[in-house]
């Protein structure tokens, strides 16, 4: 675990963005997670270690899981109005998550190698 911070939205913030609240939360532990369905039935469960500096993302499609993404190294989480964009940073690499919630779930992982 990493001395580092990984700065995150207020948990009103939160709320506002995935209009729902945490299904399991451990504030001690420093534990959120997040649950949200699209109009097509697509299920994203998101989680985030605040003291671990970690991000999960997971997709499925009525009981049947289809992606799970997990990153470590996480520094920031942002929202602004429909977009979240979390900041990933470890040792010779950045990454970065942008999730869209609107009528349907977008959700983007990109990293790129540092020289």
């Amino acid at each position: 675990m990493s001395s580092d911070v990984f700065s995150i939205p207020d948990e009103i913030e939160l709320l506002e963005f995935f209009w729902a609240e945490p299904v399991e939360r451990s504030v001690e532990d420093g534990y959120w997670c997040y649950e949200v369905t699209d109009r097509r039935g697509i299920k994203l469960r998101f989680s985030f270690n605040l003291f671990e500096r970690s991000v999960q993302t997971a997709f499925q499609v009525m009981d049947s899981p289809l992606i799970t993404v997990s990153h470590e190294g996480a520094k920031s989480m942002t929202v602004s109005g429909k977009v979240m964009t979390c900041h990933f940073s470890y040792e010779g690499s950045d990454a970065q998550l942008v999730l869209r919630l609107d009528d349907s779930i977008n959700l983007d992982w990109s990293s790129l190698r540092k020289s």
